[in-house]
């Protein structure tokens, strides 16, 4: 469950704007694959090579637009190979802002977990390090991602992932007011739950090691509520130590407790950011899985 963006009602009673066999620059939309209030995401072919690619529109009154201008031309710029790719963007006739992006047909963790289950270890600690990569890029441009979940963890048909959906991360030069919370409830640090605006780079490594936690595991660190401000509630409410021992069984000790650093509930005690987290993972020696 996510907020910020007011979201009352399934995507499914939302239309598209758009329809399949239009053209947007050199692509042509094929089929929408999401539909929101104030946003849209459509799988598009690119008309003379035939490339597949992922196209999201946002409507004229979102309230992000600058945000999404500024993310695209980072990611059309950026060569992290752990980060989605953004091919182009710009303004349709209509004057809605749109971004075409990597298609990500192996489909996301959240799929594969659902699936097959809970990772081998190996394939875990590609997932951990790949996606820590990803977030060094963002943290050394001053960029928080703010949604770190298995649904925003998108594999190629190659077997290689991306870290996609930058669409509620903090940016530097952007103010915003404080006090708003926003992102998904289960994966949420208890800073984040407090005041989304004022969080830093451990929030996001809080939330890769509930990701992990699942992915290793097999089953989530906190269970799904549907209502947003129970969900908070039980985030802030939770000062249990983090699951170091349940964690024991399926990953090696130095693995199970870097993630308990991440975990921890007080920032302070987490490593502070992505490049840290990475430099402690890279001293382990551990097996190496596909990514």
């Amino acid at each position: 469950m996510t907020a910020g963006i007011p979201v009352k009602k399934e995507a499914a009673e939302h239309l598209p704007f758009f329809f399949a066999g239009e053209r947007i620059a050199s692509f042509q939309l094929v089929r929408c694959l999401r539909v929101r209030p104030l946003s849209e995401c459509w799988l598009a072919v690119r008309l003379d090579t035939g490339l597949s690619a992922a196209v999201k529109f946002l409507r004229k009154e979102h309230p992000r637009i600058p945000q999404f201008y500024d993310t695209a031309e980072f990611l059309r710029t950026c060569t992290n190979p752990f980060l989605i790719r953004v091919f182009e963007y710009g303004e349709t006739a209509q004057d809605m802002p749109y971004a075409v992006m990597e298609y990500a047909d192996g489909g996301s963790l959240r799929k594969r977990l659902t699936k097959g289950g809970a990772l081998p270890l190996p394939d875990g600690v590609a997932l951990l390090r790949g996606t820590l990569l990803a977030l060094r890029e963002l943290h050394e441009h001053g960029i928080v991602h703010r949604d770190v979940k298995p649904d925003n963890i998108w594999y190629l048909s190659d077997g290689t992932f991306r870290l996609g959906d930058l669409g509620t991360a903090k940016l530097p030069g952007f103010a915003e007011e404080p006090g708003a919370v926003f992102g998904t409830a289960s994966y949420l640090s208890p800073e984040q739950a407090r005041d989304s605006t004022a969080v830093d780079a451990r929030s996001d490594l809080y939330s890769l090691a509930l990701v992990l936690f699942e992915a290793l595991t097999g089953k989530r660190r906190r269970p799904r509520i549907d209502n947003f401000a129970e969900a908070l509630r039980n985030v802030l409410a939770d000062h249990s130590a983090p699951p170091v021992e349940e964690m024991r069984p399926f990953a090696t000790g130095k693995l199970a407790s870097l993630l308990g650093r991440m975990m921890e509930y007080s920032p302070a005690l987490r490593p502070s950011d992505a490049a840290h987290a990475l430099a402690e993972l890279d001293t382990m020696e551990l097996p190496a899985g596909n990514s």
